[in-house]
């Protein structure tokens, strides 16, 4: 992969082992990062809805896990 020396540079100021290794830390960290904002998206979404509306994925979801455990 080509980068910059600029960019080569800031991967070396976060110190990793490797720069690879500093790489796969920073992709961690934003996979994480995004995550928990689509989480927090998800949790605004189901928020919004009525009680019946949230209740009826509740039983949605409880219907599927039954039979998962029927497997």
């Amino acid at each position: 992969m080509k980068v910059s020396t600029e960019t080569r540079e800031r991967i070396k100021a976060f110190g990793g082992a490797t720069h690879e290794d500093t790489i796969v830390e920073a992709l961690d960290a934003l996979e994480s990062e995004r995550f928990w904002q689509e989480a927090e998206a998800g949790k605004k979404w189901f928020d919004q809805l009525s009680a019946d509306e949230q209740q009826a994925l509740r039983d949605e979801d409880e219907r599927t896990d039954s039979l998962f455990r029927g497997l």
